[in-house]
């Protein structure tokens, strides 16, 4: 990255009960986030929603789905102003095809107009789900730099996925 350049990792990341990983207490996403700041230096913003999700991981497909068929758009607690940053690590998990709701009301809150955005998500098979072009449609003004990152969240949790991971970084050089 270059040194002159603001950066910040901002993610959204579930722990407790996940989908073939079991209970865990750091989200698939959130270990994939961790790593980015440790090698770039960049700042943190966790997006946190103000109600949180349940513990039980079918609770949560309830919970998702329903946020999902009523378009809403959950609050998360604080916030970062963008503006202060040049580049932008954007992640979060694929849920059932799209991001999450609580990911979207991040998104369509601020202006990305001058901003590079660099995606990055977690999976368990389907890949992007096609969200980096829904980013780009919604980020107006922003360019989204290379071809996003994307790994499921069993592979995220191995040496072998944040092997993968330092390599896409120091690609994106």
């Amino acid at each position: 990255m270059d040194k002159n350049t603001k950066t910040i990792v901002v993610y959204f990341s579930r722990a407790d009960e996940n989908y073939n990983v079991g209970t865990v207490e750091a989200g698939n996403t959130e270990l994939l986030a961790k790593e980015i700041i440790v090698k770039t230096g960049a700042d943190e913003f966790k997006i946190e929603p103000k109600d949180k999700y349940p513990a039980n991981y079918q609770e949560t497909i309830e919970c998702a789905t329903e946020e999902r068929k009523a378009g809403a758009r959950p609050e998360y607690i604080g916030d970062v102003d963008i503006a202060d940053y040049d580049t932008i690590f954007f992640g979060y998990p694929i849920w059932w095809g799209d991001m999450p709701m609580v990911v979207y009301n991040f998104v369509e809150k601020h202006d990305w107009n001058g901003k590079t955005v660099i995606p990055f998500n977690t999976h368990e098979g389907s890949g992007n789900a096609g969200t980096y072009d829904i980013l780009k449609s919604k980020m107006s003004g922003a360019t989204l730099k290379g071809d996003g990152f994307n790994m499921s969240g069993a592979t995220a949790r191995t040496e072998e996925g944040i092997k993968k991971l330092d390599g896409w970084l120091t690609a994106l050089q």
